[in-house]
């Protein structure tokens, strides 16, 4: 069934982006959320939170980032069935062109069921199909040896030349000037690494709001009161997230981001973080070579994600709107 947006649910939901704060924390950036859930004797069997994006004219895009969430070890053909007369519905209701879904670890070995017969395989990566992340359960002696040396020793030389991490928090009284600086230096990383960033709103709204299982801030590398690298942070109630980042094309031999990075990890694990997820890595795109390269030198593991999938809802139309973004020369 289609659950009012606001209607608490109880059941686990492991992907933040799958959260109603989640939902709440970006709320700029989409025209409207909506929540599936199929369930069976009250249980939950199939969930899914779905963003809906305006395209062009009066048509939409319905996108579930990393979903739908599996709660059992089948799926049967009317739960399958179910779920996609759903999303038809939401189609209709809102004009959809087509539903992409980046979806979440296939925990049950359910996607092929529940995608073979109403989705195809897309190559578009709206989301980074892998990710790393850092067991912090472990001691701070063991995240240091599974590290790559050269990240040992970067880390260290930063920590020698004193260079400076600091939290800024939201209720910080010069929180405006931190953030316009964040700003800034990602405006420049991007064109320095090719590749695309989000609206200033995006971040800002961002950081101006917490939920009681998201909370996200700003964190600092400074020198000599000069700020070299900032990041955004995500916490959950287990995971750290490193959501973005950027920095200066000055003082670069210091080595800022990977002290700011290390430090982030060692304050999560205070905290009693379980996980530190760096977001995301890729094989595919060659502008995320070296942040990929960077955040595996941090050790850990790389979690790889299935395949995108499209629902195409309106053929004609979708037919028209692929050579539309051809001609702008971008993927849909």
């Amino acid at each position: 069934m289609i659950l009012d947006f606001n209607q608490k649910l109880d059941i686990s939901i492991p992907e933040y982006y799958q959260l109603t704060d989640w939902a709440n924390l970006i709320k700029s950036d989409y025209i409207a959320v909506e929540r599936i859930c199929i369930t069976k004797n009250n249980k939950p069997i199939l969930f899914a939170q779905i963003y809906i994006y305006k395209l062009i004219f009066k048509y939409t895009q319905l996108y579930i980032p990393r979903g739908p969430i599996i709660y059992q070890p089948d799926l049967s053909y009317e739960q399958v069935k179910e779920f996609w007369d759903n999303i038809k519905t939401l189609a209709k209701k809102y004009n959809s062109i087509f539903t992409l879904i980046e979806p979440t670890q296939d925990k049950y070995n359910n996607y092929i069921n529940l995608f073979n017969n109403y989705t195809k395989i897309s190559f578009i990566e709206r989301l980074p199909h892998q990710t790393q992340i850092l067991d912090l359960t472990t001691t701070e002696e063991n995240l240091l040896k599974n590290m790559h040396p050269k990240m040992r020793y970067n880390i260290k030389l930063a920590q020698k030349k004193d260079v400076k991490i600091r939290i800024i928090p939201n209720t910080h009284y010069e929180f405006k000037k931190y953030f316009d600086t964040f700003f800034k230096l990602i405006q420049d990383t991007s064109k320095r690494n090719n590749f695309a960033i989000h609206p200033k709103s995006h971040y800002r709204h961002l950081l101006e709001n917490s939920f009681e299982k998201l909370k996200t801030f700003l964190i600092i590398a400074e020198y000599q009161e000069n700020i070299l690298a900032t990041n955004i942070i995500l916490d959950t109630p287990e995971q750290r997230i490193y959501l973005h980042g950027a920095s200066s094309s000055q003082n670069r031999n210091l080595m800022s981001p990977p002290l700011l990075q290390w430090e982030s990890i060692l304050e999560a694990k205070k905290l009693g973080k379980k996980l530190y997820d760096f977001w995301g890595t890729s094989t595919n795109k060659p502008s995320w070579q070296g942040i990929s390269r960077f955040k595996k030198q941090f050790g850990g593991q790389t979690i790889d994600y299935p395949n995108t999938r499209l629902a195409i809802h309106n053929k004609f139309i979708f037919i028209m709107y692929s050579i539309y973004r051809q001609i702008r020369n971008k993927s849909i």
